[in-house]
């Protein structure tokens, strides 16, 4: 019963340390991935989805139906925000970084001026379950679940529906894609709209286990970026998910003994060693891997 324990608390910390990184990931993934926009607003859309939601539920609104709303506020204040600014720095990725950096200092200092410098937290939902010494949080493992869902919802509306065809190849040739009659602006908006949803989705989920306060984005974006970046940009959601899952698989026994700094520092080492070794991502060695594999088939 006492390695049955150990065995699930492990395979727990894995799995809240994966949904932990798919999460701060998400947005990241569609602006960063598919538009090659360096967003350093990332962790502020988070911040602004997690006070939505937080917001909503001190007024009443049951918390599912309160995240939903963080998406829905979040993604149309990024579609505002593209058509208006993020736009004219396509093809410019220095301009689009130091622009995206005024943002979020912009959104965190109005926030701290208009809302204070903090907001009472919400409580985390669902309680805890036990087995032998161990207990683990309800709410962790459905975050797991909707972490998983959101990455298969996100892989679906890209592979087979008519707006992922016409955003990859957005993405690859826009002028291509724009004389085969596809509205590539529209594509941009609604691909950053998505990208900053999916900040306020992430940052709303993640409300009820950290402190509300004008600067929380910050925590997040270090994540993201690594995330991302060590995923590749060959295929950025399996990207994404072989990263989450290989930087875990190192952070989570190593905190586990030694204690979280510890696992923290491990899973930085780690995406040093596997950028150094796979400059083009996870995501370009398991396509080149499948490569390989059709060939020899």
């Amino acid at each position: 019963m006492d390695g049955l324990a150990l065995l699930a608390s492990v395979l727990y910390q894995l799995g809240t340390n994966a949904a932990f990184l798919l999460l701060c990931a998400l947005g990241l993934i569609v602006i960063l991935g598919m538009m090659n926009i360096i967003n350093l607003a990332h962790g502020e859309l988070m911040m602004m989805g997690a006070y939505t939601a937080t917001m909503a539920v001190q007024r009443g609104i049951p918390f599912p139906l309160a995240v939903l709303l963080a998406f829905v506020v979040v993604g149309l204040f990024g579609a505002v925000l593209e058509r208006l600014i993020v736009r004219r720095f396509y093809g410019r990725e220095l301009g689009a970084l130091v622009v995206t950096w005024g943002l979020s200092l912009i959104l965190a200092q109005g926030t701290l001026i208009l809302l204070g410098p903090f907001m009472p937290a919400i409580q985390i939902p669902g309680g805890s379950v036990s087995l032998g010494q161990y207990s683990f949080s309800v709410y962790w493992l459905v975050m797991i679940a909707v972490a998983a869902a959101v990455v298969v919802l996100l892989w679906w509306l890209y592979n087979r529906t008519t707006f992922g065809l016409e955003a990859r190849a957005t993405m690859q040739n826009a002028a291509m894609a724009r004389a085969l009659g596809v509205d590539t602006e529209r594509i941009y908006m609604l691909t950053f709209s998505l990208g900053a949803g999916l900040a306020g989705l992430s940052g709303a989920l993640l409300a009820p286990t950290t402190s509300i306060a004008p600067f929380m984005g910050q925590q997040f974006v270090a994540p993201a970026f690594i995330t991302v970046v060590v995923g590749g940009a060959t295929n950025v959601i399996a990207g994404a998910v072989g990263s989450s899952l290989l930087l875990s698989l190192v952070r989570t026994p190593v905190g586990f003994l030694f204690g979280a700094f510890l696992g923290l520092v491990a899973l930085l080492f780690a995406a040093l060693v596997i950028i150094r070794l796979m400059p083009d991502g996870i995501s370009a060695y398991l396509q080149r891997w499948h490569d390989r594999r059709t060939r020899l088939a």
